[in-house]
């Protein structure tokens, strides 16, 4: 970078040495040209890389958008995924909750079967150690037939209770196994689906891990070319104030040049020896819009057509001078830079196309080129500029 900067002002040095030196030879005008050539070379190189970097930085930012929705579907994807798990998690615990009630169901019949059957035994226990005595006993105690008969009848009946009850326990029992065993596959049915999502889980968080990373990639490149595109703008602004200083240092260099050669005259060779008092023509004849106005940003005046077509309207000198440039720039597309003297200079840009050439002395008022949109523009129009001593100011305050 230092060494960049080095030749950047080492050459325009040598050049303003030899304007220096070259009095009526190719003259100021030449040795302008080619030594400001190389400075907008330069800049016209930086504007090119800044053109490549934005575009890079245009295509990674629109590959990050589509990566960050990528994600973003991803996050989604794997949030539903686990409210899906999460509820069957809780589908399980819901079954197993009902495994135990049935459980403890099936444990209470299981006692109350065998609790009844314990009496029954016993019952029967009784009734066969009585044997025979029993029904005599019975049919002795009776006090008829009748009476007999029903107490036979109430000994069979308890008898059947009890073992109708047990079997209604036990089929009670099996149902309760039979809702246990269908709960239990559906709980293995969840489990499976659970297993299931889990595994879609597992190969979505990989996908996720992977789209993060291609971000976090991305994120680290756009970083990179917007610190590109901070550095390019550095230059781009130091490559145009060395032009500046340049056309600053070129007016001193000139002025004092003229004082050696004229014994303190303020003539300047480098307008052709014609003196500008600042009293300056409209270049646009007929044409007053102004589109764009002079800021620190923007220091010029852009006139336009307001609505009319100005494509080819005669751009004028707006005072007497000599052509310094007339050529193509990547920004100000064709234009020409006039000389008046007295430390004023005068650029027209965006031209269709050139009237003039580099040298030729040109009268206030002559066309010098014709409005178009060459360059950086968006539209027919005049990028007009005023200079004194190479330092741009508002054009407003030169025109009668």
């Amino acid at each position: 970078m230092k060494r960049r900067l080095w030749k950047r002002w080492v050459k325009p040095a040598l050049a303003l040495a030899l304007a220096v030196c070259m009095l009526q030879g190719a003259g100021a005008g030449e040795v302008l040209a080619a030594s400001l050539t190389e400075l907008q070379q330069e800049q016209e190189r930086l504007e090119q890389e800044q053109e490549a970097n934005d575009v890079k930085l245009a295509e990674l930012k629109a590959d990050q958008t589509k990566q960050q929705e990528y994600k973003d579907a991803l996050d989604a994807q794997m949030q539903n995924l686990q409210g899906q798990i999460d509820g069957l998690n809780a589908q399980i615990n819901s079954l197993d909750a009902s495994i135990e009630e049935k459980n403890a169901a099936i444990a209470e019949k299981q006692q109350s079967i065998d609790e009844d059957v314990e009496t029954l035994k016993q019952r029967l226990c009784a009734i066969y150690m009585m044997g025979d005595a029993s029904t005599l006993e019975i049919l002795l105690q009776s006090e008829s037939v009748i009476d007999m008969a029903q107490k036979v009848e109430l000994l069979n009946i308890i008898t059947e209770h009890d073992t109708k009850l047990i079997a209604q326990l036990t089929a009670d029992m099996e149902a309760i196994a039979d809702e246990k065993v269908e709960i239990e596959a559906e709980k293995e049915q969840v489990a499976l689906a659970r297993s299931e999502l889990e595994a879609k889980g597992t190969e979505l968080a990989a996908v996720q891990a992977e789209a993060e990373r291609v971000l976090a990639e991305l994120n680290q490149n756009v970083a990179e070319v917007q610190a590109e595109s901070e550095r390019i703008a550095q230059e781009k602004a130091q490559a145009s104030a060395e032009i500046d200083q340049w056309w600053k240092d070129y007016y001193a260099q000139l002025a004092a040049q003229n004082n050696s050669s004229s014994g303190g005259s303020s003539s300047s060779l480098g307008s052709g020896g014609y003196v500008s008092t600042g009293n300056f023509n409209w270049p646009v004849p007929g044409f007053t819009n102004i589109s764009c106005g002079y800021s620190s940003g923007h220091k010029a005046i852009d006139i336009s057509g307001g609505g009319r077509n100005m494509y080819g309207a005669a751009i004028v000198a707006a005072d007497s001078g000599k052509v310094v440039t007339a050529t193509y720039h990547y920004s100000y597309g064709n234009y020409v830079m006039i000389d008046h003297g007295g430390g004023y200079s005068t650029l027209y840009a965006h031209a269709s196309s050139l009237a003039v050439s580099v040298g030729q002395t040109v009268t206030k008022g002559q066309t010098i080129a014709y409005v178009g949109s060459t360059g950086n523009s968006t539209g027919n129009h005049l990028h007009f500029e005023v200079r004194v001593n190479g330092v741009r100011k508002n054009p407003f305050n030169w025109f009668s």
